[in-house]
């Protein structure tokens, strides 16, 4: 079972939004991780262009790591996104 608990502690005392913030999501290489990706992304951010996405593939090809620069408009936007992020089987990591 993958330990879906954050690595550290989070700082939202010191988050003033709206604010721009990049995510890193990581797991297996393949369509079916940027799929859910942007599935997930889309639901939380409807405008979100899904060709903004960069994906970088690991030094053996085996994973992917997938960039989002995003808007968050309130803390619960933050919360809500991290939870459907937690819950995708396709997703190993999120930063």
């Amino acid at each position: 079972m993958i330990d879906r608990t954050p690595s550290r502690e989070l700082q939202e005392h010191l988050w003033v939004f709206p604010m721009d913030y990049p995510i890193k999501l990581i797991g297996h290489a393949g369509e079916d991780l940027r799929v859910a990706v942007i599935e997930i992304l889309l639901k939380h951010f409807p405008e979100f262009d899904e060709n903004t996405l960069k994906v970088q593939p690991s030094r053996t090809g085996k994973y992917h790591s997938i960039t989002a620069q995003l808007r968050f408009e309130e803390l619960e936007q933050v919360h809500a996104l991290y939870a459907d992020l937690a819950a995708c089987p396709h997703i190993k990591t999120a930063l």
